[in-house]
């Protein structure tokens, strides 16, 4: 009858089981696998002999008495299915990408208001050059020593782009003070002040900055409705779209700013993060194209940048080689970029005089470097070889122009409206002015972007780019003013797409992204370019990585954030090397049982911070680590002079006799943090659940073998 039961019972197991059966057309499962799982979690609860729990009472029952019951019941479940679905990550989304809009638009007419002011200061000083000079400089100066004052005063992790922590953030490192309020408050308006002094600036960084710091402060505020919004896991999935919302808003470009922020702050992306940054930068976007159009700066929802390239032609293929050496020549122009900001901060650095002299008058530095640009930028001085007098919108506004500049060279024949007087020079040509701007333009946004200011250097090396393209633009109009095209018609070439080629080619070379192209498309409003500029952008990127790692990453490298970049391209032979090979292998280690002199012994024979914990000798396995200074006070506890006299006193009341081994220490493991308030906070701590990294310096002990 055993055998019997034991049959009936495997049987009923075997049914209850989730199986597999096949069928005419697609096999099946025998049973959902969320209902399988519901029966088989209620079969476990009445084995274990669980009783249900009684149901509390209603707590809608002190709402039903009187007139005005029902009334009350409906408005206590209206408050909670509102506060159920403010849980609802639409909800967060639409309203982060709702702030952000708000933020961007904002800061946008603040800047433009006091770009407007400056050009109001030295239009009304046209009689006198020195007042001109003097406002001219003065401006930017004031504006930039107060946003690098006030940011240090506030928050001084304001400073700088935003986008290499946000990389070290949603890798899972936890930067103190970066996502908090004062901090969103010192970015906002460091990044006002330093974007209207119209220095070569830009702002794409920072922004994902602020949407970050928004969905931070948003997260906290809603965790006051429930506690979803306290994990982790979720602010990460968060804080990934607020970088989408970042560039989207700043460029009304939520295609290409998502793409962006995917390729620039992740390494791994997980894609049910997807949808979520194309709704909120798709929002986001409309929003502050939106607000445009309601303050009448547009009159309609256009692209930043519109542009009216040729549809039916916009280029012949002979002009692909001329595109090709665009994207190779802003390989070579991005990595060099890099390079010069990297070595810039690190001369400052090595300089120990000047850095100490610069670390106690920190605002000099600043003033000093917007002196310098401002002076060499002054519209009647040298800068009107450069187009000094226009700014950043302005100059890609007449550089993404349909008119070619060079098509009957600089005679009268040919107008210049506008502001694309600034580009005419009596005494030289356009090709004069073109190298010049960008020569100076180059090493001027190296030296700015390295000012303690909130700043990104995205928008200055896009403006560098549109400048070099419209270069080789201008000189194939030159050289085939009636075009290349060999049929009976006309197109002549349109140096204003060799400028958008251009900027998407050097702003994916400096950040290693591919997504420029896309963020070009919709800032300009047109595709017609679409297969010249990801051929130039996909060369850019193939040179510049194999040279200099991205902006962002060698930011992460002078600021020594804690985060592994990748190892790039002409690496390969790394990924042969293993644990092994470079691993410390004798080190000195703490056993379960150890005595104290053991203890010593450990102490004396090494310097590491951290000493590995085993079960013991033989078996070696790993249980944890404990710190140096714990293992010290541990020793200086127990072997005190008034612990000795205590142990002697009680040897001596022991009746027995028998000596007390007190001579061994027993380690307890926890790989939680203890609930209890220990008697000695100061010198007992809970062991560290995993061995950290130990230092291979030679002062440790020996390497192992390579």
């Amino acid at each position: 009858s055993g055998g019997s039961g034991g049959t009936m019972a495997s049987e009923s197991e075997a049914q209850r089981a989730l199986q597999y059966e096949q069928t005419l057309m697609y096999g099946r499962y025998t049973q959902d696998l969320g209902t399988f799982a519901k029966d088989e979690a209620a079969r476990l609860r009445l084995q274990e002999g669980d009783t249900p729990r009684p149901r509390r009472p209603s707590e809608l029952l002190e709402y039903t008495q009187g007139r005005c019951g029902p009334c009350r019941v409906c408005a206590l479940q209206c408050q909670r299915f509102l506060i159920s679905k403010v849980g609802e990550d639409w909800v967060f989304l639409i309203l982060l990408g709702l702030v952000m809009a708000l933020v961007s638009w904002a800061m946008d007419f603040a800047i433009a208001t006091c770009l407007q002011a400056q050009k109001w200061m030295y239009g009304g000083l046209d009689t006198n050059v020195l007042l001109q000079y003097m406002a001219w400089v003065t401006y930017p100066t004031v504006l930039i020593t107060f946003s690098a004052g006030f940011t240090q005063i506030l928050a001084p992790q304001a400073v700088g782009s935003g986008i290499p922590e946000m990389k070290t953030i949603l890798r899972g490192v936890v930067l103190k003070e970066y996502l908090t309020l004062k901090t969103f408050v010192a970015k906002v308006i460091g990044l006002t002040c330093a974007l209207g002094s119209g220095m070569p600036l830009g702002k794409e960084g920072p922004f994902v900055h602020i949407a970050s710091m928004c969905a931070a402060l948003l997260s906290r505020f809603l965790s006051l409705f429930g506690g979803f919004y306290e994990n982790e896991a979720r602010n990460i999935e968060m804080l990934a779209a607020a970088c989408a919302v970042g560039v989207g808003c700043c460029f009304a470009a939520p295609i290409g700013g998502v793409l962006f922020s995917i390729e620039v702050t992740s390494t791994f992306f997980a894609v049910r993060n997807y949808w979520r940054g194309f709704f909120a930068a798709t929002f986001s976007a409309f929003i502050f194209r939106v607000l445009a159009v309601w303050n009448k700066d547009e009159e309609t929802i256009t692209a930043l940048f519109k542009t009216r390239f040729r549809l039916d032609f916009p280029f012949d293929l002979q002009e692909l080689p001329a595109f090709a050496v665009i994207g190779i020549a802003s390989g070579f122009g991005g990595a060099l970029f890099v390079y010069l900001n990297r070595k810039i901060v690190q001369f400052m650095r090595r300089q120990k005089t000047i850095n100490r002299f610069l670390m106690k008058k920190r605002l000099l530095f600043p003033a000093l470097v917007t002196l310098i640009i401002s002076t060499l930028t002054f519209p009647p001085g040298f800068g009107q070889f450069m187009a000094g007098q226009l700014t950043q919108k302005d100059t890609l506004v007449t550089l993404f122009d349909n008119q070619t500049w060079a098509k009957q060279g600089l005679s009268d024949e040919f107008e210049y409206l506008g502001i694309l007087e600034a580009w005419r020079h009596p005494r030289s040509n356009v090709f004069v002015t073109l190298v010049v701007f960008i020569l100076m333009k180059f090493w001027m946004s190296a030296l700015a972007t390295t000012i303690p200011v909130p700043c990104g250097a995205f928008m200055p090396v896009f403006v560098i780019g549109a400048a070099f393209g419209r270069l080789v633009g201008e000189s194939m109009a030159a050289w085939f003013p009636d075009g290349i095209h060999t049929d009976s018609n006309i197109y002549r070439i349109v140096p204003g797409g060799y400028a958008v080629v251009g900027a998407a080619a050097l702003s994916g070379a400096v950040t290693h992204t591919v997504s420029t192209a896309v963020i070009v498309f919709e800032l300009t409003g047109q595709i017609s370019h679409i297969l010249p500029v990801m051929i130039a952008v996909i060369l850019a990127n193939a040179v510049a990585q194999s040279l200099q790692p991205s902006l962002y990453d060698s930011i992460i490298r002078i600021k020594k954030l804690p985060y592994l970049p990748e190892l790039g391209w002409g690496h390969h032979e790394k990924y042969n090397v293993r644990v092994e090979d470079i691993m410390v292998r004798d080190i000195r280690y703490v056993t379960l049982n150890c005595k104290y002199r053991d203890l010593q012994q450990v102490l004396h024979s090494t310097k590491m911070k951290n000493l590995p914990l085993v079960e013991s000798a033989e078996s070696m396995i790993l249980l944890g680590s404990i710190e140096r200074t714990q293992v010290g006070a541990l020793l200086s506890n127990q072997l005190s002079p008034h612990r000795r006299l205590l142990t002697l006193r009680q040897k001596v009341l022991s009746e027995d006799g028998h000596r007390l081994s007190d001579s061994s220490i027993r380690f307890q493991i926890s790989t939680e943090t203890s609930s209890g308030t220990p008697a000695r906070p100061a010198l007992r701590k809970p062991l560290k659940p995993a061995l950290k990294r130990v230092p291979s310096s030679p002062a440790d002990s020996p390497p192992g073998e390579a």
